[in-house]
Order: C-alpha cells, then structure tokens, then sequence
C-alpha cells in the first residue's frame, strides 16, 4: 500500500476518502468551536493530573530530574546570569546543552507572576501540550477527514502518556509544538512557518535535524516553493542569532547538537550495556527501519501531507536509531517506555491508525464498516488507559526521592541561615540533585546569588590528575583562594571528594562540621579561612598549571 494512494494529492483536497466526488467537509478554522473543543479536553485531563494526581511540587523525582535541572538553570538565570548579560547560568555547567528557548520563557514567567514555583515550568509544558493537541487536529482535519482529526486528537488528547509528559515540564511539548505550528502555517505563512522551526531548533536538540529537514523538504512542492524564500528567511534569521548568541557565550554556534549527539549517541557520558539493553536493541533496530521506509517513501511519493509524515517518521527514525544503532542504548531501562521519548512518537502511531480506520478500511471495504471502525477506536483508547497502572506506579516511587530532598535542603538552609553564615556564601556539590536545589529556595527561602558551585573549583582548571595529596602547598593555597574570593561560609562536602577531605583534615582550625546529610553522605562545614594576597593566588595558580607543588 503505498502513500500515494493513502493521503490525498492536491487534486482530492475536497474529495470524500472513499473516492466519491461529491465534496468533503471544509477544513475547520482555527478559531472555532472545534478548536475551543479540543483545546479544552486536551488542557482538562493535564490540570487534573497536575493538580489532583500528582504533587505539584514533584515533577518525578528521580524519574524526571530534568525538570528541576531546566528548572535551575532558568532560576539562575534569572537571579545570576542576566546580571551578565544576557546570559544563562547552572551550578552543572549545562545551561546551553538542551537550548535557550525554554529558560528563557521560564524567566519570563518567573518575572511576569513573580513566582519561581516548579508549578510554573510544568503549565509551560503543559501549555504547550495543548496547543500540539489541537494542531494535531487541525493537520489531520486539513490533510485527511474529519473521523481522523477526532479520532488521532483523542489519543493525543488523553492517552496516558501524553497526559503524565505533558505535565511533567520538561522541554519536549514546546519543541514539538512549535514543529507542528510551522507546518500548519504553511502554504499562507510562510515566514511564520521559518520562524517557528528556527524557534523549535531552540527548544530541543532533536529540532537541530528535523527544522533544516522541514525547511529543505518544504521546497519540494510547488504549493509553497512560491513563498520559500520567505520561509527560508524566517528561519535563516532566528537561527543565525541563536548560533550568533551560542558562539558568543560557548564558543560553538552548533552547541546543543554537538553535545547531545556527540555525548549521547557516540557514547561519550554513556555506562556499559546490560543484557536486557542488548536484547532490546534488535527491536530498535526494526522499529527504525520501519520509520525510515516510511520517511523514505513519504518523500519520494510527496502526499499533501509530506510534511507532517516526514516529521513524524523522521522525529521516530531518530529516536529508534539512537537506541538501536547507538550507545545511547545504554539510556534504555524497562521504565523509559512511558518518558518524554517516545510521546510524539506514540502520538504518531496513533495518527497512522486513524488513517487506516478511517481512510483506507472505508476505501476497500466500504462505508458500511464505519461503525466497526469506529469501536475498534474506541477498544484501543479505552485500552491504553491501563498504562495508567505502570505509569502511576513508577510516579509514586519518586515520593522518596522527593521527601529526601525536600528535608535535605530544608536542613541545610537551616544551617546556612543562621547569623554567622548568611552572609557568605553556600557552597554546594556538583549538583546532581538540582530537587535539592528547588528546595534549598522553595523551602529554605535562599536566594540563587548565594550559591557557589563546586564543579568550578580549582581543579576544574587544572591538569586531569592533579590532587591536592601530589600538591599540598599549591593546591592548598588554590582552594584557599577559591574558598575567600567566593565568600563561602557553608562548604556542603561529599565524602567522596577526596581533595576536600584532605585539606579539611590538614586545617582543623577553619573548618568546623556542623552538620551531616547521611542520606547523601555530605558533611556540612562551617568555612573560617583567611584570605591570602591575590599576589599568591596568581603566582599558586601559575604554579599548578605548570606542574609545581
């Protein structure tokens, strides 16, 4: 069955699926009752789990710690960066890994409501997992018939896995949204159309490949090759200032899609692979040479749809060929089935089913078959729904998770509250435990400016293997430097920071413990060094780098 004969040509925009002459329904438009419709039953079931399901403080501890990390660096941004500049800021050093887009709509938010509630980041994805439900329909009702829209929107709408990511805050819902927006726009829109996909390049990783794709692909056609220069422009212009901003404050204008792919799929940051990723690697591989079968003839035949089919088999080829064909398979747990993922591609699934029940069964069997259609829909809606079970048991396990974090850092701003040390700075580990972070501020009531971190310590700059135990005096003197300069009055240490330990140990008189965060195995130490010259600071520094003691 090829895809030619499964969407519509130009000529049977207005022809019924079944190849009658007389007219189909008219494309809805976008301010309707249709689109009021659909908006409020994809934003009904995402409040409710947001707000009477899940805590909304706990975005998924452990599950989702994402959320919390996008959600430090736009805070940081916001209480750090923009004093830099137009700047964006981590205590981990990734706030241009995933893009600029969504920490900047975030510090936008956080100024607009004067909040920085985790609440906010998750109605921005959840917003923005709307607005992907109704162009889903809208596409589908403009490329298809009217029982498709409905039908594909439904799952979309309330399937288990669309609801739980779309609440959950994380970036994929405004990339994906933003991809679709600029194919909706199309023909009429054309420079719209550029600026969405330069926009959604912003949002997520992935768009760095599928928008040039897009753009490239849209030129193909002769509905909208009259108005690709516009498109061309559109996108051109967005990503020429994103590159531009990235080269300024990285250095590298391709940044997110270097690290991502470079990290992720060749394996840079990956663990070794178990058996079970082995044995899940077959079917990845399957899956991608299905999703590249119908890219490739998408593009080949061109239906008027091309564009939303090349988007959803390529947005699936990409995710089944980074597990299937590279070690990202080492990213792959029996849980990850229900995560950001593999949303979209689920969404998409869907779509194509709809397109077989209402499309091509009706084709060669008839209308009479609507009914049975119809009920097959509906068994596979109502089915989906027990994916609910999984999904809100993996969720309840991170209430652990959040409860540890929650109490850690309302202890350690407890600490660090106290007279004699508010007034310096907290200086914390290499924040893998950026939830420590959200509660150091939500529910320690500190503040992001007195936050030092400790991925930038001496060592950062130094040779791999310099440590404090081959160069007491030097690095000694380095850490003292950082620790004054930094004004740190609270040192959060973990035990497994051996070259902490080891100066701490070697200058009794200005470290004093004062506390102990058991569940993480952080000692908690008062800070009382004294500032040496900045002339032995630049001369220790000198010194370390070029091997001394």
């Amino acid at each position: 069955m090829s895809l030619a004969r499964v969407l519509p040509d130009p000529d049977e925009e207005y022809r019924r699926p079944d190849g009658g002459s007389s007219p189909a329904h008219a494309p809805v438009a976008l301010w309707s009752w249709w689109t009021l419709g659909v908006l409020l039953i994809a934003l009904v079931p995402r409040l409710i789990y947001l707000f009477a399901i899940s805590n909304p403080e706990n975005a998924g501890d452990g599950l989702y710690t994402d959320v919390y990390q996008h959600w430090q660096i736009a805070y940081l941004t916001k209480e750090i960066g923009l004093s830099h500049g137009l700047r964006l800021w981590d205590l981990k050093g990734v706030e241009y890994f995933w893009g600029s887009l969504h920490p900047i709509v975030l510090v936008v938010l956080f100024f607009v409501t004067g909040s920085t509630d985790i609440v906010l980041a998750r109605l921005q994805s959840l917003a923005f997992g709307s607005l992907a439900v109704v162009l889903i329909f809208h596409l589908c009702q403009r490329y298809w018939n009217l029982s498709v829209a409905v039908a594909a929107t439904a799952f979309a709408a309330i399937a288990p896995t669309s609801v739980f990511n779309d609440s959950s805050g994380m970036l994929e819902p405004m990339g994906v949204s933003l991809s679709l927006l600029g194919i909706w726009l199309l023909p009429k829109r054309s420079l719209g159309t550029g600026i969405a996909w330069g926009l959604a390049t912003a949002a997520r990783p992935e768009a760095w490949l599928s928008s040039p794709g897009l753009v490239l692909a849209s030129s193909l056609r002769r509905a909208t090759v009259r108005r690709w220069f516009l498109l061309l422009l559109g996108f051109v212009s967005v990503m020429a200032a994103q590159m531009a901003f990235l080269n300024a404050r990285t250095g590298n204008p391709i940044y997110p899609v270097y690290w991502n792919y470079l990290a992720n799929a060749g394996g840079l940051w990956m663990k070794p692979l178990i058996a079970s990723q082995q044995s899940a690697r077959p079917w990845f591989v399957a899956l991608w040479a299905m999703a590249t079968v119908g890219l490739l003839t998408t593009l080949w035949r061109r239906p008027r749809s091309y564009l939303l089919l090349l988007y959803g088999f390529g947005s699936c080829a990409l995710v089944f060929g980074l597990f299937g064909l590279t070690a990202f398979i080492t990213e792959w747990y029996p849980w990850r089935w229900m995560m950001w993922i593999l949303a979209f591609p689920y969404d998409f699934a869907a779509l194509l089913v709809a397109i077989g029940l209402f499309v091509i069964v009706p084709r060669y069997v008839g209308r009479g078959i609507r009914q049975v259609t119809w009920l097959a829909a509906g068994v596979l809606l109502v089915g989906v729904q027990l994916t609910w079970i999984p999904i809100a048991m993996a969720y309840t396990s991170t209430a652990s998770a959040w409860n540890t974090d929650v109490t850690t850092g309302r202890y350690i701003a407890s600490i660090f509250g106290q007279p004699d040390y508010r007034a310096g700075a907290l200086n914390l580990p290499p924040p893998d435990h950026p939830a420590v972070t959200y509660a150091l501020v939500h529910y320690g009531g500190l503040e992001g400016r007195h936050f030092v971190s400790q991925l930038y310590d001496p060592f950062y700059y130094l040779p791999a293997g310099y440590h404090y135990a081959d160069h007491p005096a030097t690095a000694g003197t380095l850490l003292q430097c950082w620790l004054s300069t930094t004004m740190t009055s609270i040192l959060v240490m973990p035990d497994d920071r051996a070259d902490y330990s080891a100066y701490v140990t070697d200058h009794p008189g200005w470290f004093e413990m004062v506390g102990r965060v058991a569940d993480y195995n952080w000692s908690i130490e008062a800070v009382h060094v004294p500032a040496p010259s900045p002339q032995t600071c630049a001369q220790s520094a000198v010194n370390a780098r070029a091997g001394g003691e």
